[in-house]
């Protein structure tokens, strides 16, 4: 009964701070577009549409005023105050920009499924790459499609790939090891971004938070990995009385089995690096599409909020980040557009990213990703027993 009321009390705790999120991202966002004027700060909804030396604004009753550009009021950067609604912006989305997103977006999950492969090759579990790849498509949709949110596809890879091998604890160990370097990587990619960014950029507000998190982490590793730190840091003799000890040993033995092969890891992080690259191109796009304000000259910024947002994504919280991405999108973006633009920009990345992932569903309603022959029978890793009792503990 207890386990029970926690899961209601945490998935009442998610609804509200989606609802919550979600109030503060609608707040500003309109359906109409709205032109203010010089005189007395006077407000014009209706259809803006910009014309030669000014703006045509169609009222809701079907008549037309024509402002000239002077008569418009400007903000403080010399920008005249023009904010086109939602219907203003879903309307006027350049469609080709949004189709060559889709095409820029799509190859993701073959690298995702390659990363995925050679990590599984670290653990001796070798499984065919189209497999791989199934894996990855019905991740990606889970995602979407489960109310867990971005940690779906991981829980349900982790099945998909334990029905594959006899090594359950390190294949799902594997699944793990993927995630944590692809967050590692993508904070990594903030840090050096912030190092790069103009002062005035909102993410070179969060360098000192970004770099002393990816300090942190750095730190942790190489201590964790290392024996002669890890040996003085835990009570190995208390942690074999565990009574998951066994499983605990062999999770640490797949880790340290993973960071063996540098090569591989140095592989998985370069294809982090493109894979999360080619996406954040894709939304880079988007926001073309929707006539933001993006080009080279704020490119790093983009991919750095952009990058943000992905972090968002993948802590625990509303699935998807619904709202808290949003959020975030409206505070970094809100020097490249309007609220109704940047709520915009989010729903179509999200619309983008959801078809990209679509084969996942008929791979999922199959059930194609199940494993089409017997597994071996193969051996896990393991402790040869003349070994001290004391090098059997987890290092």
């Amino acid at each position: 009964m207890a386990s029970r009321s926690r899961k209601i009390v945490t998935n009442t705790l998610r609804v509200v701070v989606c609802l919550g999120a979600l109030w503060f991202v609608a707040r500003g966002v309109t359906l109409r577009d709205h032109l203010t004027l010089k005189s007395g700060d006077e407000v014009l909804v209706g259809s803006v549409q910009e014309q030669d030396g000014g703006f045509l604004v169609q009222f809701s009753d079907g008549t037309e005023r024509r402002v000239d550009r002077s008569e418009v009021a400007v903000d403080n950067q010399e920008h005249v105050k023009v904010a086109y609604g939602l219907l203003a912006n879903l309307t006027d989305v350049k469609k080709p920009l949004l189709l060559l997103a889709f095409v820029i977006n799509f190859p993701v999950v073959f690298l995702q499924a390659l990363r995925l492969k050679c990590l599984l090759a670290a653990q001796k579990i070798h499984i065919a790459y189209r497999e791989c790849v199934k894996f990855s498509f019905a991740g990606n949709f889970l995602n979407f499609a489960t109310p867990l949110g971005s940690n779906a596809g991981d829980v349900f890879k982790a099945y998909f790939v334990s029905t594959h091998t006899d090594q359950k604890t390190e294949a799902i160990t594997t699944i793990v090891l993927d995630r944590v370097i692809g967050l590692g990587t993508v904070i990594a990619s903030v840090a050096l971004i912030s190092a790069f960014v103009p002062a005035d950029s909102r993410v070179a507000e969060f360098r000192p938070f970004v770099l002393t998190v990816f300090a942190i982490g750095v730190v942790g590793l190489i201590a964790y990995l290392s024996p002669f730190v890890g040996n003085r840091l835990f009570a190995w003799r208390w942690i074999q009385r565990l009574p998951m000890y066994e499983q605990l040993r062999r999770i640490d033995t797949a880790v340290r089995q993973l960071f063996s092969h540098r090569l591989i890891v140095t592989s998985a992080v370069m294809m982090t690096v493109v894979l999360q690259a080619t996406a954040i191109a894709a939304y880079v796009v988007v926001a073309i599409a929707i006539s933001m304000d993006a080009g080279l000259h704020n490119v790093l910024e983009y991919y750095a909020y952009f990058y943000t947002g992905t972090v968002i994504q993948a802590l625990p919280g509303p699935p998807q980040g619904l709202g808290t991405v949003e959020l975030a999108y409206r505070y970094f973006f809100s020097s490249f557009g309007g609220a109704s633009q940047i709520v915009c920009m989010a729903l179509v990345i999200r619309v983008v990213a959801f078809s990209c992932s679509l084969p996942g569903l008929l791979i999922t309603a199959t059930g194609s990703y199940r494993p089409s022959a017997a597994i071996p029978t193969t051996t896990a890793p393991s402790v040869p027993q003349h070994q001290p009792k004391r090098d059997m503990a987890i290092r």
